[in-house]
């Protein structure tokens, strides 16, 4: 019996069905790493790493080894990566050395792939190990040693990251453009143009006076409106026809799979990784039984290998006709020849998968994440696009302002049958004007408008910047978004939809990182890491050698900015301004949550001001009027007798007692729906709130009373099948709260 090791259960599953006289047994991913809650990394001693069997993965290794014990040959086939190879060196790690132990590399799960991987076995690969052992030493070295100056300078428990810390900069200073951003006014003016008997058509001011139209006011717009309507007669100036070739994209690879998948559906590059793994791993395709659809999914590379585009080719043929085929094999390169090679694009394993063929196999998620990789494939072997495309510029006989418009006819839609990622904005056909011809003016309109600031980042564009900036490797792209996220340094916003944006938290943590680490957490070093991590893994550099040319860069700055936090004498971070109740100084605290700093006088809880903050550069300020002070009522704390205050919280003034923090007690006004709807309860429906902030209507008996609702009941309303005074509204329609019946429109 042979053993195959793998890092997960559905990959081993489809392996099986390939595999006869194999056993296969899945790792659950890694089993080693460094300790938890230790450094481990000997730097005195080359940067020695201390591996520990992960916690829970003890039963895991004992397996391994016992069924390791009775193999005769092990195979480790773990991902084609350097996550993989660290996988496979690990278990390899607690294997005898007693029988062959083989490496082999899966780029695609289907019969002829994995068994092409196992005829072509290989060793470990030493220097991929070592480009990912460096990595996570790199990440080991500055996650504790940078951390503790967030502790003195930001709040205890932050930490930072040496690729993390560089995407939170560029999401810190999109967000400080966009809040600096001032709108500037301009105007557009347009003109309907129509030839005589034809239908008009709407073009845009380009030049007046000879000069590129800039409308800055609606004065300037409205003397322009004049001179239009006064000008009289109108003629085509000019008439430009081209025809355009337009080339499909090359196939998917990671990051711009990212990019499309956020753009398109709004998907988190976590999400994407993980529909794309499954699909890599294998589906159950019916009697077919599990199939791996894609090929590996991490990697640089746009190259497809000459046997799959060959099928390709006489895929197009077969079902488009000869008429769709490119005229020469598309091939694309890649933007690092150096290590990336060794996989293929992210494609279809084999073309005739269609999406219509296996959509009932998948979910909605898992079939639009395949329908983009297969149709983005198909596409690069079919022909270009053809469009004839006529810009057309018109002026009034004085030639003194000019108006343009352009449009454009697809003549043959090529690759565009299969990939047509554009069409909605194409340009509007326009009818045949001829240069000369007279036009008549029917209409002048003007509109302000106002220029806007730079779009926040999305997790598909943040992606895209990330990788043309060479900050990270497709593998990583996911958790760097993700740990930024759960470190509540950003946050996914609601509007725009799938837009990122970072928190005041982050803010800090960002500036803290800049002024203490300007030469570490910088764009270039990071991506220069990023080169000599490669370099390590094509065996042109020494992993050691890395890691000491780095660590003299990194703890001389850390040296300097350990003087820079002495002279500062700073553990806290200041306002500018002073307490306006007792004049002591304002601090910055955070909320329980650690994601909403705030302002609060250095003397709590003596002094209990506090007040909404605003950063200005490097300056921290009061908000303008800070907080009103709580108003004192005369009603008394039911529970120690001192007067009840009105206070401001996330929700709306609410009272609270105003001996806080030594009482605690908050007296809530019920806003009362009517009687609650459970038999012989007695209670009645309040508005409330859940711990998250989300309004639901509850039993003031509770916890005696369980009853529940999203909605409010409508007032006056029973339900005719069960008599209940709770009918409520919903999106779907009026319906009653208790027995679901729905009203009849």
């Amino acid at each position: 019996m042979k053993l195959i090791i793998v890092e997960s259960p559905a990959k081993a599953k489809t392996l099986t069905k390939y595999l006869k006289g194999f056993k296969v047994l899945a790792s659950m991913g890694h089993i080693r790493d460094l300790p938890a809650d230790d450094f481990g990394v000997d730097v005195d001693n080359d940067f020695a790493p201390t591996y520990l069997t992960i916690e829970g993965k003890e039963k895991t290794v004992k397996m391994i080894q016992k069924e390791a014990a009775s193999a005769e040959e092990i195979y480790l086939g773990s991902d084609p990566d350097r996550e993989g190879e660290a996988i496979a060196y690990h278990v390899a790690s607690f294997l005898k050395a007693d029988k062959p132990i083989h490496r082999v590399l899966f780029h695609e799960i289907t019969k002829h792939g994995v068994l092409k991987a196992i005829d072509e076995k290989t060793a470990l690969n030493e220097n991929l190990y070592n480009a990912q052992q460096a990595r996570r030493i790199l990440d080991r070295i500055v996650g504790y040693r940078l951390s503790p100056f967030l502790w003195k300078s930001v709040k205890k428990g932050l930490s930072a990251g040496r690729v993390q810390s560089v995407a939170l900069k560029f999401l810190v200073d999109r967000e400080r453009e966009i809040r600096a951003f001032i709108p500037e006014e301009y105007w557009s003016v347009k003109g309907l143009f129509a030839k005589e008997g034809g239908s008009p058509v709407e073009m845009l001011i380009d030049k007046v006076d000879g000069q590129k139209a800039k409308i800055a006011n609606e004065t300037e717009a409205k003397e322009i409106e004049r001179r239009i309507r006064a000008a009289g007669n109108w003629m085509v100036d000019s008439v430009e026809q081209k025809r355009k070739k337009e080339n499909p994209l090359p196939p998917f690879n990671t990051s711009s799979l990212q990019q499309e998948a956020s753009r398109l559906y709004h998907y988190t590059a976590d999400r994407i990784m993980r529909i794309a793994q499954g699909l890599y791993e294998g589906k159950e395709i019916g009697e077919e039984g599990p199939v791996g659809l894609i090929t590996y999914m991490r990697t640089d590379s746009f190259r497809i290998s000459p046997e799959v585009n060959a099928k390709l080719r006489s895929y197009v043929v077969a079902e488009f006709g000869e008429n769709y085929l490119a005229g020469y094999t598309r091939t694309y390169e890649n933007k690092k020849g150096k290590i990336q090679d060794a996989h293929e694009a992210i494609r279809p394993t084999d073309v005739t998968y269609t999406p219509d063929k296996v959509k009932q196999y998948l979910t909605k998620e898992e079939l639009n994440v395949y329908t983009l990789i297969w149709r983005r494939f198909v596409a690069t072997q079919m022909k270009e696009a053809e469009f004839d495309q006529t810009t057309v510029q018109i002026t009034d006989l004085g030639r003194t302002i000019s108006f343009k418009k352009s449009g454009s006819v697809m003549v043959f839609d090529g690759f565009r049958k299969m990939w047509d990622r554009t069409a909605n904005g194409r340009d509007e056909q326009l009818p045949l004007f001829v240069q000369g011809e007279k036009l008549g003016l029917t209409d002048v309109s003007k509109e302000q408008n106002f220029t806007k600031p730079p779009a926040r980042y999305t997790e598909g564009s943040l992606v895209k910047e990330l990788e043309e900036k060479g900050i990270g490797r497709p593998s990583t792209y996911a958790a760097i978004i993700n740990h930024i996220i759960a470190r509540k340094y950003v946050e996914r916003l609601k509007e725009p939809k799938g837009a990122l944006g970072a928190t005041d938290l982050g803010g800090l943590v960002s500036d803290t990182l800049q002024k203490f680490f300007p030469k570490i957490i910088n764009v270039n070093f990071t991506a220069d890491m990023e080169e000599k991590l490669d370099s390590i893994e094509a065996g042109e550099a020494q992993w050691v050698a890395v890691l000491k040319d780095f660590y003299g860069t990194f703890e001389q700055n850390r040296v300097e900015s350990l003087e820079t936090l002495k002279e500062d004498g700073k553990k806290r971070i200041y306002a500018e301004e002073n307490c306006p109740k007792c004049q002591a100084r304002l601090i910055v605290r955070f909320s329980k949550k650690g994601n909403h700093p705030f302002l609060s006088c250095e003397k709590y809880p003596d002094c209990t001001f506090s007040g909404d903050m605003v950063k200005e550069g490097e300056k921290i300020h009061l908000r303008e009027g800070g907080r009103e002070e709580p108003q004192i009522l005369d009603e008394k704390c039911p529970n120690c007798g001192a007067p009840l205050a009105v206070k401001q919280g996330r929700f709306g003034p609410f009272k609270a007692c105003s001996n806080y923090p030594k009482c605690k007690t908050i007296v809530r006004e019920a806003e009362v729906f009517g009687p609650c709807p459970k038999e012989g309860c007695g209670g009645t429906i309040e508005k409330r709130r859940s711990k998250k902030g989300k309004v639901f209507f509850g039993c003031s008996n509770y916890p005696k009373c369980d009853f529940v609702s999203w909605y409010p009941p409508i007032d006056g309303q029973k339900c005719a099948k069960c008599g209940a005074a709770y009918m409520v509204e919903k999106k779907s329609g009026i319906a009653c709260g208790i027995c679901g019946e729905k009203v009849k429109s």
